[in-house]
């Protein structure tokens, strides 16, 4: 069977953060500088769909090692409000695979006007239309992309978050690991995940539950399921879940847990605790065994946030195997284009 672009794409990724992890020093060392000499007070991370995803991610990152205030944009304030908001000491990280929906460009355009700095992590860097209005510029270099869902781009920004992150810091523990981080994707890759088909093949919805910066690869992984699968999926915190959607959950319900090993494992143990003790079915990522999941293979050993990396490559390829399962084709969903532009 010919591969499909959704699996080679997917798979191409850990050669794509090599190629970051050589080139993005050189563009980092400017930027960092910057940062030092000017501070911000405040970080607004800034994307659509799955690139507003990586925005949780790295919002995580920065707030727990820089202990920056961070906060997701709201792209239509100024694109069609056209809010007076004030951004002096505020950097604005915008995000895109593409770089031409015009909200976010109407958003970078702006921000930079109301004082704020702009930083780009942009993969189509040359033909972009928000390049223009990005102050500093780091490409994800993951190069052309044709399936509709994004999967090496995306992990590709996340992985320019965490050599940001890492620069910013200085932290020799971060940087150690991400020298080590392509390989690891590619040993991700060897995993096998198919024991979650038992459970998916027949599912009609599907809740996927993270915490922390695992509430990020949660809500990517939902709308992968959605986009390839045509499954209703929905990500929560784990936290979250407790809070009203735990009433919907049947015996079999579905859930699927990313647990990346650091504090927020006990909140997440109790979760699962209650999803069981309603009825619900869960598969847990994790290197901890809870008994009743059923457990998906996650590589030991690594940072939590290098950990999540490596859970999505894994799932990357899960998914494309259960789009194929429902007969579906994972490059070509229903109703929708690989650029989508939004005001």
């Amino acid at each position: 069977m010919t591969a499909t672009l959704m699996y080679t794409e997917a798979s191409a990724a850990p050669e794509c953060m090599q190629r970051q992890y050589q080139l993005l020093p050189e563009l980092l060392a400017p930027l960092v500088r910057h940062l030092h000499a000017h501070p911000p007070r405040l970080v607004i991370t800034c994307g659509r769909g799955s690139s507003d995803h990586a925005g949780v991610f790295i919002r995580y990152l920065i707030e727990t090692g820089l202990h920056i205030p961070t906060a997701s944009a709201t792209p239509s304030t100024l694109s069609i409000y056209q809010a007076d908001t004030r951004l002096e000491d505020t950097l604005v990280i915008l995000i895109s695979q593409s770089g031409q929906s015009p909200d976010l460009v109407q958003y970078a355009r702006l921000a930079q006007s109301a004082g704020a700095m702009t930083l780009g992590l942009i993969n189509r860097v040359e033909d972009a239309a928000l390049t223009p209005y990005c102050d500093f510029v780091l490409p994800l270099h993951a190069g052309p992309e044709l399936a509709v869902a994004a999967t090496k781009s995306w992990l590709s920004s996340l992985f320019a978050g965490l050599m940001l992150v890492a620069a910013w810091t200085a932290d020799p523990a971060l940087q150690a690991a991400l020298a080590q981080l392509p390989g690891q994707m590619r040993k991700a890759q060897a995993l096998n995940w198919s024991a979650a088909h038992e459970v998916l093949d027949q599912a009609r919805h599907l809740l996927v539950l993270g915490r922390g910066p695992g509430l990020g690869i949660a809500s990517e992984i939902g709308l992968k399921f959605k986009e390839t699968c045509a499954l209703h999926a929905e990500a929560f915190s784990a936290a979250e879940v407790l809070h009203g959607p735990l009433a919907m959950i049947r015996p079999g319900f579905p859930v699927l847990v990313f647990d990346q090993g650091d504090g927020s494992r006990p909140g997440i143990h109790q979760t699962i605790t209650r999803l069981q003790q309603a009825g619900a079915r869960v598969l847990l990522a994790s290197t901890e065994a809870v008994p009743g999941c059923l457990m998906l293979p996650v590589l030991p050993g690594l940072l939590p946030c290098c950990t999540l990396l490596t859970q999505v490559q894994s799932a990357y390829l899960m998914i494309e195997q259960q789009a194929r399962h429902r007969g579906g084709n994972p490059d070509a969903p229903a109703n929708i284009r690989k650029v989508t532009e939004t005001l």
